[in-house]
């Protein structure tokens, strides 16, 4: 199934300026490479930078591995997960 992933965080939160992001957990510089990891095609993606806004449309077969995708921000970044058909 394919999916559309859109995440927003404020300034205030913004990874790029937090110090626990550079390392660990937090670190999620790579999505496409992330997603092959966790078998999860990533199809495309970008990000609005101005509006702390980034978006991605991935296709996985089970939606535990897209939570496990979006793991690192949770609790930081306000996330929208919307399964996307071709039909409509």
């Amino acid at each position: 199934m394919r999916f559309h992933i859109q995440n927003h965080h404020t300034p205030e939160n913004c990874g790029t300026h937090l110090e626990e992001r550079k390392e660990g957990i937090n670190s999620v510089a790579d999505r496409p490479a992330r997603c092959k990891e966790l078998g999860i095609e990533y199809l495309v993606g970008g990000a609005c930078r101005p509006q702390h806004t980034g978006f991605m449309f991935v296709e996985a077969d089970d939606m535990a591995k897209v939570t496990e995708l979006m793991r690192p921000t949770m609790g930081r970044d306000e996330c929208v997960i919307t399964p996307v058909t071709e039909r409509w």
